[in-house]
């Protein structure tokens, strides 16, 4: 059996977690078959924050290689092994993410060493690689990037297969389906009906009241997760579990955007995300009393001239690094430095070195404050229900309106996608969602069609 050790760093999760480096380790579980590495041009922004915790810059990453000029050569040094990673649900599921942006099939066996080592090596009060790896004498040259955690996890690996002594990786990756495992109140049908496609799931209590709603890139695999997850709040929900539903939607984006519509609609007592979530910290521009127009981030009650808003303090933060760096801001005029002097430019920032009046300068804050692309108006078009279907989104001067489905030869006319949308509500949920879309390279399998506004 050969194994691919895998590791990725990205952008964040608030970011849509686009991967800035990327390491494979080909082992036979005693000794490493060969290696590849490469930085990857996410071809979004890489926040402060996370470069503080990788070292990885935007400039570093500005002529490396997009994940579809190494998808090709990934695929090939993956070919006929398992994929392995320290929670490997993260790095998998991004890689297929990427994978999938591109219409590429991916689907490998895979390893856990998280769950590996609870099960080889039981007793030790964390399994985090920052932890375990110091625990067991194995050395990290190179924390949080990606060929350092890489080797540090062949190491732990390796170790694994030394003392695995009952066969546990051997019944890791050959366990029976789990299938059968169902809430014992579901009826199996229901079960063996759901589809293996893009959607929103319903989990539906005895009196047909609705317990959970999530979404999906392939349904029943998605249900057959919380049927095998073990915990007191999952096990109180599979109780009262009687019946499973859909709503199949062609693609990930519109199964978001319903999703959001219908947990504000039903409210289901299992769900916690977006019942909350409110968007109180926000990006402001004011004029400062010398004279040059500043940008910080503001409490909402406080908020005015408001040009995007967050649900954290460390997105917005994010915000005004992009600021700076893409519009040629200066740091301290942001509320990113607190100085009297010159910011920590020096002379690369054209205010403070006296190249820039305050006039000019305060006309690329407007410019920056201006952002054209959250006000457009366009049609996004991607995957349908079936291979003769589109799904389309509908996005009005920056606003969310609504979906539908349309027949494929008619999505090169705008009336016809008018015609096809189905009007949704819009709200600080659905803005996150399509801008959060947007901010990314829009996926092959995805089009983008803009248009004047209605």
């Amino acid at each position: 059996m050969i194994y691919t050790v895998v590791d990725i760093e990205t952008t964040g999760g608030s970011h849509g977690n686009r991967i800035t480096e990327i390491a494979a380790v080909k082992t036979d579980g005693e000794k490493v078959l060969g290696s590849y590495e490469t930085l990857i041009n996410p071809e979004v922004f890489i926040p402060k924050s996370i470069t503080l915790l990788t070292g990885i810059t935007n400039a570093m990453v500005e002529d490396a290689p997009r994940f579809e000029d190494v998808a090709q050569d990934l695929l090939a040094f993956l070919e006929d092994t398992v994929f392995i990673a320290h929670n490997v649900s993260f790095d998998y599921g991004i890689i297929k993410n990427h994978f999938d942006d591109l219409g590429i099939t991916f689907n490998k066996k895979k390893l856990c060493t998280v769950r590996l080592s609870r099960g080889i090596i039981p007793g030790h009060p964390s399994y985090s690689l920052g932890k375990i790896c110091p625990a067991l004498g194995i050395e990290n040259h190179s924390r949080h990037r990606a060929m350092g955690d890489t080797m540090a996890t062949v190491e732990l690996f390796h170790l694994l297969v030394t003392k695995d002594k009952e066969d546990f990786i051997y019944y890791s990756l050959n366990q029976l389906n789990r299938e059968a495992m169902l809430p014992p109140n579901l009826e199996k049908k229901e079960f063996e009906d759901l589809p293996n496609t893009a959607g929103v799931y319903y989990l539906i209590g005895e009196s047909m009241d609705i317990l959970y709603v999530g979404k999906a890139k392939d349904i029943k695999k998605r249900i057959t997760t919380h049927f095998t997850e073990k915990s007191r709040k999952k096990s109180e929900l599979l109780r009262e579990i009687h019946h499973v539903s859909c709503v199949e939607t062609g693609n990930e984006l519109v199964a978001l955007l319903l999703e959001s519509d219908e947990i504000k609609k039903h409210y289901p007592p299992y769900n916690k995300a977006q019942k909350n979530k409110s968007h109180d910290y926000h990006v402001c521009y004011y004029e400062g009393q010398d004279g040059v127009l500043r940008f910080e981030v503001f409490l909402k009650k406080y908020a005015k001239n408001s040009i995007r808003s967050f649900t954290s303090m460390t997105m917005a933060k994010d915000h005004l690094y992009r600021l700076v760096e893409q519009h040629k801001l200066c740091p301290k005029y942001t509320g990113l430095e607190r100085t009297k002097g010159a910011c920590y430019l020096g002379s690369g920032c054209a205010v403070c070195s006296g190249d820039e009046t305050k006039a000019e300068y305060n006309l690329r804050v407007m410019e920056a404050a201006d952002n054209k692309d959250e006000k457009m108006s366009a049609f996004i078009i991607g995957p349908g229900r079936t291979k003769q279907e589109r799904a389309v989104v509908q996005i009005n001067e920056g606003d969310y309106t609504g979906f539908g489905f349309v027949e494929q030869e008619l999505v090169h006319n705008a009336d016809d996608l008018q015609d096809c949308i189905q009007p949704y509500k819009n709200n600080n949920d659905t803005k996150r969602i399509v801008n959060g879309f947007l901010a990314n390279p829009l996926p092959k399998i995805y089009q983008l069609l803009r248009v004047q506004a209605t």
